[in-house]
């Protein structure tokens, strides 16, 4: 059995990639830990509990963490994902509720509970994992792999021409956690824009899959009228795309190994992810990058797992 821990900024695509996490047999999450970004910290708090709900498998601890950037006021995404994060469903509060410890001090404890076997899939600004490293210098030994969605080191940025929503909201956690000794395999947003983007036919095939299949679609609904303003039909589902990566890792079909780095000094650039794929700059390699997926059968994999 694989020993998972999520760490999330739970809006709609977040819940989506939970449900998946969560309905995966193959695998337990030992805890889900929430940051700030996409959503207030006790917004994205509510919705990891109801995501924990809506699965119906079993209840890993969900954890509050840090409510800010480490250095920035935080910049939330209410445009794209709704006052709540859930396309303004406005659900009311869940039977359960959070634990009381601190999500980093979480962190740092599920990874000495499992050395050397414990992945994190992050689905938010990386403030929390940069505080744990920072509070725990070791972290990066006894943690097996990370799988991070966040930059677009490909393509162009969602929140600037250059930088990615997570890796723009908190860059210096960004840059710390790339350049730590994590072994980590980044997903970048374009990733999730090409074959894997949910089109309106796999929006009909979600909504007859039953109650979760719909409730992603609703989540998802003020998503995907921002998408309609860029002149796309459907909606993309990053998340869920970095979880299915995590979960199979059979389903990558390019991937490359590089030394990658954020900018955080300069303000026009900012949460830039930046790639040095032709290995111009001759420093070590300290990522491993996907850059295509087998869509095929990662919506198959979306479609089971969502099944009633």
């Amino acid at each position: 059995m694989k020993h998972f821990l999520v760490d999330t900024d739970t809006a709609s695509d977040d819940v989506a990639a939970l449900l998946m996490i969560l309905r995966e047999p193959s695998i337990r999450v030992e805890a889900i830990t929430v940051v700030a970004g996409n959503c207030r910290l006790e917004i994205g708090v509510k919705n990891a509990l109801i995501s924990v709900e809506k699965a119906g498998t079993y209840a890993p601890p969900v954890y509050a963490g840090m409510p800010k950037p480490i250095l920035r006021e935080l910049l939330t995404s209410e445009h794209v994902h709704g006052q709540d994060g859930l396309g303004n469903m406005n659900l009311p509060s869940p039977t359960s509720v959070k634990q009381s410890g601190h999500a980093v001090d979480v962190i740092i404890e599920m990874a000495r509970s499992f050395p050397g076997e414990l992945e994190i899939i992050a689905l938010g600004p990386l403030t929390n994992l940069a505080i744990a490293i920072l509070k725990e210098p070791t972290l990066p030994d006894l943690i097996k792999r990370i799988y991070i969605m966040g930059g677009s080191g490909l393509g162009p940025g969602n929140i600037t021409p250059f930088a990615e929503y997570n890796f723009y909201v908190d860059a210096e956690a960004a840059h710390l956690v790339i350049q730590s000794k994590l072994a980590k395999t980044v997903i970048g947003y374009d990733v999730c824009l090409a074959e894997p983007f949910i089109n309106l036919s796999d929006i009909t095939s979600l909504k007859l899959l039953g109650p979760l299949g719909e409730f992603v679609v609703r989540s998802a609904s003020s998503v995907i009228e921002f998408y309609e303003t860029i002149g796309k039909e459907g909606f993309g589902l990053p998340d869920p795309t970095a979880a299915a990566v995590a979960l199979y890792p059979n389903i990558v079909t390019k991937q490359f190994d590089a030394h990658g780095y954020v900018e955080y000094k300069n303000e026009e650039t900012y949460g830039q992810f930046i790639i040095d794929k032709t290995h111009t700059a001759d420093k070590p390699h300290n990522m491993n990058a996907v850059t295509e997926i087998d869509a095929k059968q990662y919506k198959e994999k979306l479609f089971q797992l969502l099944s009633s």
